[in-house]
């Protein structure tokens, strides 16, 4: 009889076990008492990119739906250990208006999906994602947009006109005396198979200079009326695939540096202009190989110090002095092959000639970037470059260089100090003062404190469909952009 009785007592406590574990989860799901157990996926956020400006006031956040997701939990915090929470919430839906304001402090936030069981699953992405907060108004503020004709790559503003290299359609004028009201001039187009991607002007001159992707510089003549077929709209150069230039009038005398692609003509050319019955012809100069495809090209003048060495064979003693100067240097933007500069100062004389290195260019050194170096603007002894999904790159250029006839030439190699990542692809760059404007691919216009070179600051963003060059000063910003043509902003900074 006691065995019966026992197995009946072991039935009733495993029945009273059974029933209690049931009855305690039915509280646990009444008080939503979680239990933590990891779902099998985590949460794949969407929206903003990583390190992205939103420039909303409240921006919004936005995830992948996480399977059997029954509601998210978003955290918003100032700094990646989220010991210092600024907005949280628990949420059914896959996107959050947050209630986060404020400046250009950096913010970090984490999305966490629980499950139709209640119960929590890991916290989103190894790597926590961050955004700033930027009230554009107060740097920038779009006063325009015109349509150009054809697809905007680049624009050069002088004498209250903007020219637009206009893709398919070549050169776009537009008036832009009231930036708020800007107007159309007329488009130069042969009609060619062309391609226009930059464009650059002399002051006071009537003929306008484009870089254009069918092997050659297009002069184009931009006095009014504007006459595609004038015989001072001719092209000059030959086989290469251009993709920018930019020009220096010295000694009254035009010269046009430029850039291009392709496996046989990646050089950076120097080219002198002359005028043969106010027709436009190319001196050819001359070139310099470059390591990959030639996409960005700048000159600058700036103060150096010249070590000029020399051994005396006779006596077998060496002289090394130093003399400061202005010196003159073009700055190519090579893709994969980062920066490079190049003398092209007028030294001074020696033995009674003066050495014009404009027509005998030295490369100088080479700076390697994360990226693809696209464009560069050097300011103040640092070249800025525009490295597509490298976003903005600063580089300290050496001011001492070898002397052209230096005994022991050596290579003196720009400094890469300091980067600031951009939500979009980086493709052209403008500096004026303290300030860095970008042209960032999709992610629109950027705007840059660089008062400290070497700790770069993001102040606002703009987006746009796709943003490929600019040109800035300091009351305007003159955007090139995919789809809306050209876009004018006033520059508040």
């Amino acid at each position: 009889m006691r065995p019966i009785i026992q197995r009946i007592s072991w039935l009733v406590a495993l029945t009273i076990i059974a029933v209690s574990a049931v009855l305690f989860i039915q509280s646990c799901a009444r008080e939503k008492i979680i239990i933590y157990q990891p779902l099998t996926a985590k949460v794949s956020l969407s929206y903003p990119p990583d390190g992205d400006v939103t420039f909303s006031t409240f921006p919004e956040l936005a995830w992948r739906k996480a399977t059997s997701a029954n509601s998210y939990q978003v955290q918003i915090a100032v700094d990646d250990k989220f010991q210092t929470m600024v907005d949280e919430a628990i949420v059914r839906d896959t996107t959050y208006l947050t209630n986060v304001t404020g400046g250009n402090a950096l913010h970090y936030w984490r999305v966490r999906a629980e499950s139709d069981e209640y119960i929590w699953g890991d916290w989103s992405d190894a790597s926590i994602r961050s955004f700033r907060i930027s009230n554009s108004s107060d740097y920038i503020e779009l006063v325009a947009t015109i349509a150009t004709p054809g697809i905007a790559q680049d624009v050069f503003v002088q004498e209250a006109i903007a020219y637009v290299a206009d893709g398919q359609r070549l050169l776009t004028l537009i008036d832009v005396a009231d930036p708020a009201n800007p107007q159309v001039i007329g488009n130069l187009d042969r009609e060619a198979d062309d391609f226009a991607r930059a464009v650059w002007k002399a002051p006071g001159d009537d003929i306008a200079f484009v870089a254009d992707t069918d092997s050659r510089i297009m002069a184009m003549d931009i006095s009014m009326p504007l006459d595609p077929y004038s015989p001072r709209t001719v092209g000059l150069g030959f086989g290469l695939n251009l993709y920018e230039l930019t020009g220096l009038v010295f000694q009254d005398t035009i010269y046009l540096f430029t850039v291009g692609s392709g496996l046989n003509w990646r050089s950076l050319s120097f080219n002198q202009i002359v005028y043969e019955n106010t027709i436009p012809m190319n001196n050819y100069i001359g070139e310099l190989p470059l390591p990959s495809d030639g996409m960005g090209v700048f000159f600058d003048s700036m103060d150096v110090i010249i070590e000029y060495h020399i051994s005396d064979t006779l006596s077998g003693l060496d002289s090394t002095y130093y003399e400061a100067q202005v010196g003159m240097f073009v700055f190519a933007a090579a893709s994969e092959g980062g920066l490079g500069w190049f003398d092209i100062s007028q030294t001074h004389t020696f033995d009674g000639i003066d050495t014009l290195l404009l027509h005998d260019p030295r490369e100088l050194g080479w700076c390697d970037t994360p990226a693809l170096a696209l464009a560069v603007y050097v300011k103040n002894g640092f070249a800025h470059i525009a490295d597509d999904r490298g976003g903005l790159q600063i580089v300290d250029l050496p001011d001492t260089i070898p002397a052209f006839d230096h005994d022991s030439p050596y290579s003196v190699n720009p400094i890469l100090i300091a980067d600031i990542n951009t939500s979009g692809r980086t493709k052209d760059i403008h500096v004026v003062g303290d300030h860095c404007f970008l042209a960032d691919g999709s992610g629109g216009l950027k705007v840059i404190d660089i008062s400290n070179p070497g700790a770069p600051i993001f102040l606002s963003a703009y987006t746009t469909p796709y943003a490929y060059g600019l040109w800035a000063d300091s009351d305007y910003i003159y955007l090139a952009d995919r789809d809306n043509g050209l876009m004018i902003f006033e520059n508040k900074l």
